[in-house]
């Protein structure tokens, strides 16, 4: 596997200059939540791995990226193809594997949820997805109450996230993948017990 200074540099050169400033602001909000939840060091270098690599699948374009997928031999489901936004994920995992040589599954699975969230989501998963939605450059109604929240408690963070993620897509009209929904309704069934 690179450095974290040799993916910098890799990931600079693949993405456009927004998205790369995006990913080094999802890799030091991921830092910072590790450090407020007292995350080892072990799995704090993992967490930053993973979110500074969680959108190197975003070198390929959302029009082209069904078409990668099939080229790479990357299963996507019928609403990753209507909303091709969703496979630069899937892409990622590819990239992380064979450009960056992160062989972790660990990483690789952050690297694989950002975006839809699932069930049975490690803490590493819920730290990337959650600096993913609340890295500085972000803005939306809630966002400070959230990012207080993450720092607090994990699952109530990623609960709230959900629920912005399903009303948000609820009111563009949008489809909501189904590792989304069973995220949310696991969180919510282990509140009600």
């Amino acid at each position: 596997m690179k450095t974290i200074e040799e993916m910098k540099k890799i990931l600079e050169a693949s993405l456009p200059a927004k998205r790369y400033k995006h990913s080094v602001a999802v890799y030091e909000t991921a830092l910072d939540l590790a450090k407020a939840h007292h995350i080892s060091e072990e799995l704090t270098q993992k967490i930053a791995v993973s979110a500074l690599l969680h959108d190197c699948g975003r070198e390929v374009g959302s029009k082209e990226s069904a078409a990668k997928a099939k080229e790479l031999q990357i299963d996507v489901d019928a609403i990753e193809i209507s909303q091709p936004i969703l496979i630069h994920a899937k892409i990622g995992v590819y990239n992380g594997r064979h450009k960056y040589g992160v062989e972790d599954e660990e990483i690789l699975q952050g690297i694989l949820y950002h975006t839809t969230g699932a069930e049975k989501m490690t803490v590493l998963d819920k730290i990337v997805y959650l600096a993913d939605m609340l890295e500085p450059g972000r803005d939306f109604p809630g966002i400070e109450k959230l990012r207080s929240l993450a720092r607090e408690n994990l699952d109530k963070a990623m609960l709230k996230a959900y629920a912005n993620t399903i009303d948000y897509l609820l009111n563009k009209g949008q489809l909501i993948h189904l590792h989304c929904i069973a995220g949310y309704n696991e969180l919510i069934m282990a509140k009600k017990k």
